[in-house]
């Protein structure tokens, strides 16, 4: 598989003049790790403790005998695995053969796999057995995945992969360009189809590289990872940054906030990044424990929507917290770090991370709103639908986020929604953004998603889908009184208002707008991705 898009050739000649580009390929930092220190700590998953050595053996073992299955420089191989060792294992021995890794968020079912199976022409996937606890491999079963080889982690084709011993065959690098497309990975959602990502061993180690200089991160730090290690959050801090450092990490499956907590207490964990469901389970068990995290220097909250009043709570009792603006297409373009203030950390989404340029109207310093695009040695070289790129780029090469935002005076990014976010009311274009910030503060609100829905008089009208918090009720009265009481404009009021269990969400938890705005325009139809969410009540102005 071939880029189907580089940077210009002067930004090539920019990132390697400049060192951002190592040309190091992520196949080397494993192999790196298992020769200078062969037995120190590299994954801790649940009871189990993994050194480098141990990783480095199974997966050059796993490597030899993908090769002998005929996978090679440009085969895809794709894994629908949880946060487990094996993942691991299986990426590095991808990584190894030159191969691209295509990994695939546990949740998805057969629509999702299919299409993304279907596309890449994936040779081979790897799916968790019953101790995934997911019905996983038996949906591979289906003869919709006929063409595909599918083997299950923890079966006895499996062991034979990782003790294969009696050939010893050179699999590291062979072959391999930096150059190289090493990742292709699927957007989680935000648009109604998934889109294929493809990032370069250049870029992702870029992009890890970046992390440690920005962070100050070193020998000593632990990375704790609850997110999964099938999306651009767990690829890089699961997989990737604790062997370009040669530290360990400390994954986490299925998400206990207490749990959480304890395995950071026990591990000493330092660093994390994660988005803010997770956030906020970590600060209340915290709180219900009465305890400190001395341990941690840095929690980095990305992915969805951070309250300010989260931010400062978790400050307050975690440690460091910082927002964290990218994407799967370039997954740090702003953050803050501890130098910042705390008024900047919790109340901004940080600063551009050097050398990537983030422009909103075309500047560095715009104080208006508008499109916030960026383009750096992490973004990604395109589409794997090549005629996706087209609308996604700039002609100078800048990614279209569809993100708005503005910067402040001190040179800060704000993110205040996305361009699909804004309700277009008889004229005036309202940001759901602005509104969801203050309903989340709202005692009786847990989480709070604004679309615009159609209405037969203004053309659009806001309608805020609320999950309460448990033991409380909300309806349109209380939701117009709270924000009437902040004295906010009466047009920018919410007209409908629906009581849910839950919001649909990416396994990074950013809400799946497209699929409220979807059921808002025709509600004898349930979107696909709000399949089991319950709206125990509905509250609208009549026209």
């Amino acid at each position: 598989m071939q880029p189907t898009r580089l940077p210009a050739d002067e930004l090539v000649r920019q990132y390697r003049a400049r060192g951002h580009w190592s040309d190091d390929t992520v196949g080397s930092l494993l192999t790196r790790c298992a020769a200078d220190r062969p037995d120190a700590l590299a994954v801790v998953d649940g009871d189990r403790r993994s050194t480098f050595g141990d990783i480095e053996r199974d997966a050059s073992r796993l490597a030899l005998s993908l090769q002998r299955l005929g996978v090679s420089r440009d085969s895809v191989v794709s894994f629908q695995l949880p946060n487990c060792v094996e993942a691991v294992i299986v990426f590095h021995a991808v990584m190894k053969l030159g191969a691209v890794a295509n990994p695939i968020v546990p949740i998805y079912r057969e629509q999702e796999v299919s299409f993304i199976l279907d596309q890449s022409g994936a040779a081979v996937v790897f799916v968790m057995d019953s101790r995934g606890n997911r019905d996983v491999e038996s949906m591979y079963s289906s003869p919709i995945f006929a063409a595909v080889d599918v083997v299950v982690v923890g079966s006895a084709r499996w062991n034979d992969m990782i003790t294969v011993t009696d050939v010893e065959v050179e699999v590291e690098g062979v072959g391999v360009d930096p150059d190289d497309v090493c990742l292709l990975l699927y957007t989680s959602g935000t648009t109604a189809e998934p889109k294929g990502v493809l990032h370069s061993h250049n870029t992702l180690v870029f992009e890890n590289r970046s992390m440690v200089d920005w962070f100050g991160l070193g020998p000593d730090d632990v990375v704790f990872n609850p997110s999964p290690v099938t999306h651009v959050t767990g690829i890089n801090c699961a997989l990737t940054l604790p062997f370009l450092l040669g530290i360990p990490v400390v994954l986490q499956d299925r998400w206990d906030s207490d749990v959480a907590l304890a395995r950071i207490l026990a591990e000493r964990a330092s660093f994390m990044i994660f988005s803010t469901p997770f956030l906020r389970g970590l600060v209340n068990a915290a709180t219900r424990a009465n305890t400190s995290t001395p341990s941690v220097r840095y929690v980095v909250c990305g992915g969805a929507d951070i309250p300010d009043s989260l931010a400062t709570a978790a400050t307050d009792t975690l440690g460091t917290t910082v927002r964290m603006f990218g994407a799967t297409e370039g997954p740090s373009a702003t953050c803050s770090t501890s130098s910042d203030s705390l008024h900047a950390r919790t109340r901004s989404d940080g600063r551009p991370i050097a050398p990537t340029d983030v422009l909103v109207d075309g500047t560095d310093r715009s104080s208006s709103v508008g499109e916030i695009v960026w383009r750096g040695p992490d973004t990604f070289l395109g589409y794997l639908d090549a005629s996706l790129n087209e609308a996604a780029f700039t002609l100078d090469g800048f990614f279209r986020t569809g993100d708005l935002g503005r910067f402040d005076d001190d040179g800060y990014l704000h993110v205040v929604g996305r361009i699909k976010d804004i309700i277009n009311r008889s004229g005036e274009k309202i940001s759901a953004y602005s509104v969801e910030s203050l309903l989340s503060q709202h005692p009786h609100v847990s989480e709070v998603a604004i679309v615009a829905g159609p209405d037969p008089v203004t053309g659009e009208r806001g309608c805020a889908f609320v999950v309460p918090e448990a033991g409380t009720s909300i309806d349109l009265a209380e939701v117009q009184a709270f924000l009437e009481s902040h004295k906010i404009a009466r047009q920018r009021f919410p007209e409908s208002v629906f009581v849910v269990d839950s919001l649909p969400k990416t396994p990074s938890g950013k809400v799946q707008k497209f699929a409220l705005r979807e059921w808002t325009r025709d509600r004898a139809e349930v979107p696909r991705h709000m399949a089991g969410i319950t709206i125990a009540a509905s509250y609208e102005v009549d026209r």
